[in-house]
C-alpha cells in the first residue's frame, strides 16, 4: 500500500479531493560527546476532502489499512453537508492544470541514512573530549512523498528530502557557548568536521569578553539568522492580509506591491526545482486560508519572484481572492531563496571596521503586525567585530525589529548558500546569505549564554 493507493481508495469512496503523504525520517542525537539516541520513523496519511454543493467537508487520518481512506471520505462528506456554502468556492482543477512533469518518489529515509554521519560524528565527538569541549547536537534525514488526486481526473506528485544538522560546543564550565547548523539533500553532503571547527573557533574568540549596552548596532548577520527574518517576511506576504489592512503590505489604496520597500540588493523567490531544495509543485491545501484554496489543490506551483531588486512583486493570492480583489494568482512556494553573490562571510569582516557579528537568533515572536514588529533574542554567541578582525564575544541581547526594516537597511549581501532556520529548523528549505544591516535595534541585554 502506498500513497497512490491511498488516494485511489479515497476518491473510490467518495472524496471530491484526496491527499496523501508518504513521510520517513531517520535521526540521531549526541550530548556531552557521547552518542544518546537514534530512531526511525514512518507514517502514511491520508486527507480527504468533499464538496458538496459549494460546501467543504475534511478528515484527515493516519492510514494502516485502506478502510481507513473509506472512514475519511464517509466523515468528510458528512462534514460537508453540515456546512454553508464555502466563501472560496470555484471551480476544481482538472488534468490540464497539474505540473508537467511530476516528480518521482522519495525513497524511504532509514537507519542507512544515518551512515555517513557514523565516522565522522565518532571523530567530532573525540575531538571535543580531547579539545576538552562538550558538544551536542542532532541530525536528521526527512523524505516525504505527497500525492494527490481529484475526481475531475487531476492527479500530481511531488517529493522533498533533507538532511539537517544542528551543533553546539560549549566550554566545560558552559560559560561559552556557539550553535552552528547545516542542510542538504543528504547528510553525506554535511561537512560535520567543518561545523565543528567553525564552532570551536568561535569559543576561542569568546575567551575575551566584552560588556556592551542595549542600542542600535551595525550587525553582520549570519545565514541562519538571515533566514529567521526572510521566513517571517514571506509569512506575511498574503494579498487577503494586506487588502484587510492587517499586515505591513497594506496600502493607502490596497497592497504595497511595486513599490522599492527594501534595499536593492535585496531579492528573495521560491523555485519548486531548486537544485538540492527540490519541493512538490502544485499546491497540497488541506483547508482554506489566506495563502491556499481547497479548490486550488493541484493548481502549478512555478519559479516566483517575491522581491526583485528591492521592490516587492505581487503577494500570494489564491483563485478566488484573486477573482474578487483583481489581483494575480500567486501560490505559495515551499522554499525560500534570498539570491546574494557577494563575498563570503569571512570577508565581510575582514572589510568591517566595527560591527556585531550575530550568529543566531532565538524566540521570535510577533509583536504587531500591521509593522511586522517582531522581537527575540541572540543566543550562542554574538560577537565584537573591530578593524576587520573578531576581537571578543559580547553579552546576548534582545531584539526589536521587523524584517521589512531590517532588509531596507541592508548595506551588503553576502553569498547566498543553504541554511538551517534556528527557529524553524528543516520543515522550511532555506538558501539565504550573510548580510550587513546598518541600526540594527537590541533593546535591552539578556542573560543567556
Amino acid at each position: 500500500m502506498d500513497g497512490h493507493d491511498v488516494v485511489e481508495a479515497t476518491l473510490a469512496a467518495g472524496a471530491t479531493i484526496a491527499i496523501a503523504a508518504t513521510t520517513s525520517a531517520a535521526n540521531c542525537r549526541w550530548a556531552n560527546n557521547s552518542l544518546t539516541t537514534n530512531g526511525v520513523e514512518r507514517a502514511l496519511s491520508c486527507t480527504a476532502i468533499a464538496v458538496e454543493g459549494g460546501a467543504v467537508g475534511s478528515e484527515g487520518l493516519d492510514v494502516t489499512a485502506l478502510d481507513d481512506c473509506r472512514r475519511a471520505a464517509e466523515w468528510a462528506r458528512a462534514a460537508a453537508r453540515q456546512a454553508p456554502p464555502a466563501a472560496d468556492a470555484f471551480a476544481l482543477l482538472g488534468p490540464a492544470d497539474a505540473p508537467a512533469h511530476p516528480a518521482p518518489a522519495a525513497g524511504p529515509a532509514g537507519a542507512e541514512s544515518l551512515r555517513p554521519l557514523v565516522d565522522p560524528l565518532a571523530a567530532v565527538l573525540e575531538r571535543a573530549r580531547r579539545d576538552e569541549l562538550c558538544c551536542f547536537g542532532y541530525a536528521e534525514v526527512q523524505a516525504a512523498t505527497e500525492q494527490l488526486g481529484l475526481t475531475t481526473g487531476l492527479r500530481a506528485g511531488g517529493r522533498r528530502v533533507a538532511g539537517t544538522v544542528s551543533m553546539t560546543v560549549k566550554s566545560k564550565d558552559l560559560r561559552r557557548s556557539a550553535w552552528v547548523g547545516a542542510v542538504a539533500a543528504d547528510l553525506g553532503r554535511i561537512d560535520l568536521a567543518g561545523l565543528y571547527d567553525r564552532a570551536a573557533a568561535r569559543l576561542a574568540w569568546a575567551q575575551r569578553q566584552v560588556e556592551l549596552p542595549a542600542g542600535r548596532y551595525q550587525v553582520i548577520l549570519e545565514p541562519s539568522a538571515t533566514a529567521d527574518l526572510i521566513l517571517r517576511l514571506v509569512w506575511e506576504m498574503h494579498a487577503r492580509g494586506a487588502d484587510e489592512g492587517k499586515t505591513a503590505f497594506a496600502g493607502p489604496i490596497g497592497p504595497r506591491v511595486g513599490e522599492r520597500l527594501y534595499a536593492r540588493e535585496v531579492s528573495l523567490r521560491g523555485d519548486p526545482g531548486a537544485d538540492g531544495m527540490e519541493t512538490p509543485a502544485f499546491v497540497r491545501a488541506t483547508a482554506s486560508s489566506e495563502y491556499s484554496s481547497i479548490f486550488d489543490n493541484g493548481l502549478a506551483v512555478a519559479p516566483t519572484t517575491w522581491v526583485d531588486a528591492g521592490v516587492q512583486q505581487p503577494l500570494m493570492c489564491p483563485r478566488a481572492w484573486a477573482r474578487d480583489h483583481g489581483h494575480p494568482v500567486r501560490p505559495p512556494t515551499d522554499n525560500l531563496l534570498m539570491d546574494g553573490d557577494g563575498p563570503e562571510l569571512a570577508a565581510m569582516i575582514e572589510s568591517t571596521e566595527r560591527a556585531l557579528l550575530v550568529t543566531s537568533l532565538w524566540y521570535i515572536r510577533e509583536v504587531d503586525p500591521t509593522t511586522m514588529l517582531l522581537t527575540g533574542l541572540t543566543r550562542d554567541g554574538v560577537f565584537l567585530v573591530e578593524h576587520g578582525e573578531v576581537v571578543g564575544a559580547v553579552n546576548n541581547f534582545r531584539f526589536n525589529e521587523s524584517p521589512m526594516g531590517v532588509l531596507a537597511r541592508t548595506l551588503e549581501v553576502g553569498r547566498g548558500e543553504p541554511t538551517i532556520s534556528r527557529e524553524v529548523g528543516g520543515d522550511v528549505l532555506i538558501s539565504a546569505p550573510p548580510i550587513r544591516v546598518q541600526d540594527f535595534c537590541f533593546s535591552s541585554v539578556s542573560d543567556a549564554v
